[in-house]
């Protein structure tokens, strides 16, 4: 039996922030969110608001208890005008890429440093929900376990397919613990996570094997129970989570048809899974740029850039895509456009950049002096 360990970690982590909100903050927030929904895109491309480097969206809309959201490829900040203090004043979720590339240290050490431009003091830290995961490959066939070999305290186990393909399970979804083991060569292919395949090369991935993701999604109420609601809590008590998750709450056993399923021998692949360790003198995360900004990839802009361009040149009955053609293409549309702006190109124009700029968190519009 095959396993070979690829890459593990933290793969989200949602933080929260107690405190109180600094003088002027909640005022600019409103007035950018008011950008935001305005019907003048012109307006709407100026909901942004820059801190520490950052170039933040302004969402039109909150989300639940909290009014404002700022988002970037780092971070997607929640922060909540009322002073109650029914929920965190700021909750924050940290994006994949960056606790993946940089680890769980950095991310949150530069979280940090945007929270204090928001708060007066920041009462309280706290890790409402975190997700550890491993990658493997492995030569088990995953599809054929009977559903009865997951041993597990959870009541709704799930198989998944796409088409005929099996990509994975689910376990408890919905619960203070929910796990999910699928096929993670198959997921990029919608995430557009393809960096992780940059890592699987490091540690000698063929590029042929699927890649198995097995991942526990924890909630505040779980973390309590393990006394890990401090995110120096969750790095010091990370292996002893992972090992009542795949020991005590999940198992895969092989049925020996007695009526104890706890008794049952544990497959060799899951004794090799529950094995696995964390923080053994590494940051959790492997070195790679991540841009602040959400850019489209090259994929996104030049394949689609480029059928819509071909299509041009075949409805115009030219024979290739050069130079000449791509100025007969920017001419026609530039023509077409002034005459649907009533002459009004360039500013028309203009507007579609910046708003694209705000989308991708390319316009900076700084926090003034009073709520630094």
């Amino acid at each position: 039996m095959e396993f070979k360990e690829l890459f593990k970690g933290i793969d989200s982590l949602y933080v929260s922030y107690k405190g109180a909100l600094k003088e002027g903050l909640k005022e600019l927030l409103e007035e950018k969110k008011k950008l935001a929904q305005s019907d003048s895109e012109r307006e709407q491309a100026l909901a942004v608001i820059t801190i520490e480097q950052h170039n933040f969206e302004v969402k039109d809309k909150g989300g639940g208890k909290y009014s404002y959201i700022l988002v970037d490829s780092w971070y997607q900040i929640q922060i909540s005008s009322s002073k109650k203090g029914i929920v965190p004043t700021v909750y924050v979720q940290i994006k994949s890429e960056l606790l993946n590339c940089f680890g769980p240290y950095y991310s949150v050490y530069k979280l940090r440093e945007i929270v204090d431009k928001l708060l007066i003091v920041i009462v309280e830290e706290s890790i409402s929900r975190a997700d550890i995961f491993v990658d493997f490959v492995t030569d088990m066939d995953l599809e054929n376990i009977d559903k009865q070999s997951w041993v597990t305290m959870a009541k709704d186990t799930t198989k998944h397919w796409k088409g005929k393909v099996f990509t994975g399970l689910s376990i408890g979804m919905g619960g203070v613990i929910y796990a999910r083991l699928y096929d993670k060569t198959v997921e990029i292919e919608k995430s557009g996570k393809y960096y992780l395949k940059e890592f699987w090369d490091k540690m000698g991935w063929d590029k042929e094997q699927s890649v198995w993701r097995l991942e526990f999604q924890l909630k505040r109420e779980f973390l309590g129970q393990m006394s890990a609601t401090k995110f120096s809590d969750i790095l010091e008590r990370i292996n002893d989570i992972w090992r009542y998750c795949t020991c005590d709450w999940l198992r895969l056993a092989i049925d020996d048809k007695t009526i104890n399923r706890t008794r049952w021998k544990i497959y060799p692949l899951w004794e090799m899974i529950q094995q696995v360790r964390f923080m053994e003198g590494v940051s959790m995360g492997i070195k790679r740029e991540v841009d602040m900004a959400r850019i489209p990839s090259d994929k996104t802009l030049f394949q689609n850039g480029v059928g819509y361009i071909t299509a041009f040149i075949a409805r115009e009955g030219y024979d290739s895509l050069d130079e000449e053609t791509i100025k007969k293409f920017l001419a026609q549309a530039k023509s077409y456009l002034k005459e649907k702006t009533f002459g009004n190109c360039e500013a028309y124009l203009e507007t579609k950049i910046n708003l694209k700029k705000k989308r991708y968190n390319k316009v900076e519009n700084k926090i003034t002096d009073h709520t630094s």
